[in-house]
């Protein structure tokens, strides 16, 4: 059925376009629903507050990334601004999956659009090794496992608590926001300028994210696909 279909689909594609992003968008949007709809979810708490979670300044991704969100919270009321978009930034390394072959996984940056949308941030430094497909792929996987009915509960109690906890500072735009398994989701690479224009401009592994880009929204119609460059280093990123 899918084979028939992504052939009706492809032939209503027109101008000077590939076809190929069209076709791995449509396997995208297919295989992550049938990873949200598993029945399987973490045993412990997936809503971690990393509010007051110490870290230490340093140049590896899990710090760039602790220190990016503790930024966003102490001088943005929590946002990352992406373009002129804002995102409310939930937490970072939160687990989704279980199993002794899974320990470890964990979605390194989670966010919130204004519509309730979850948002899994994949971040990478300017040297890492995963080209902006692998990234794509991984942040899938997490934001797929997240969005799993008894992983979502979770969230939504632990959101619910850390909104009303005292001292707690929300903006105003995201006041009356919670949750809303119901709002498009998104996955977006988060990565230094040099990474996208530098490693991945050179390398052949790097071809062919940007016309995934510009279709996206077209094919994979219950997430979001985004890239973004952002130096961590500031609560404001730019869109590729």
């Amino acid at each position: 059925m899918s084979f028939r279909k992504w052939t009706e689909d492809l032939r209503k594609v027109r101008g000077n376009q590939p076809n190929w992003p069209w076709l791995l968008g449509f396997a995208l949007e297919k295989e992550f629903g049938v990873q949200r709809a598993a029945d399987e979810g973490y045993a412990g708490e997936v809503f971690l507050d990393r509010d007051g979670h110490p870290f230490q300044e340093g140049s590896s991704e899990r710090r760039m990334v602790a220190g990016l969100y503790h930024l966003c919270c102490r001088d943005n009321e929590g946002r990352l601004i992406i373009g002129d978009e804002e995102f409310w930034l939930l937490g970072y390394e939160w687990p989704n999956q279980g199993g002794d072959h899974e320990k470890g996984r964990r979605a390194v940056l989670v966010g919130m659009t204004v519509d309730g949308g979850l948002v899994v941030f994949e971040c990478k430094r300017h040297d890492n090794d995963d080209p902006p497909f692998t990234a794509l792929t991984e942040g899938l996987d997490y934001l797929s496992c997240l969005l799993r009915r008894r992983n979502y509960d979770r969230i939504v109690a632990g959101f619910r608590c850390w909104k009303r906890k005292s001292g707690k500072v929300v903006a105003k735009l995201f006041q009356d926001v919670e949750p809303n398994p119901t709002a498009r989701a998104a996955v977006i690479v988060l990565a230094p300028g040099e990474y996208f224009s530098g490693r991945y401009a050179r390398s052949k592994r790097g071809d062919g994210w940007p016309d995934l880009a510009t279709v996206g929204d077209e094919v994979c119609l219950s997430f979001r696909i985004g890239f973004a460059v952002s130096d961590f280093e500031s609560s404001a990123a730019e869109w590729i």
